[in-house]
C-alpha cells in the first residue's frame, strides 16, 4: 500500500459517498423546486388582485 502525503487510501465503502452526493442533490433540488413554487403562486396571487374587478 502506498502513502502519499499522509493519506491512507481507504477501501470502497459500496459507494457511501456517493450516496450522500446523491441525497444532497436531491435536498437541494427539493429545495429550489419549493421555492419555485411559492414564487409561482405569489406572482399568480399578485395577478390576479391587480387584475379584479373593480367593486
Amino acid at each position: 500500500m502506498e502513502v502519499w502525503f499522509g493519506f491512507i487510501p481507504q477501501p470502497d465503502r459500496n459507494g457511501e459517498h456517493v450516496k450522500k452526493l446523491l441525497v444532497l442533490a436531491a435536498a437541494i433540488a427539493g429545495i429550489l423546486v419549493y421555492r419555485k413554487a411559492q414564487e409561482s403562486e405569489a406572482r399568480k396571487t399578485v395577478w390576479s388582485e391587480s387584475t379584479d374587478s373593480v367593486d
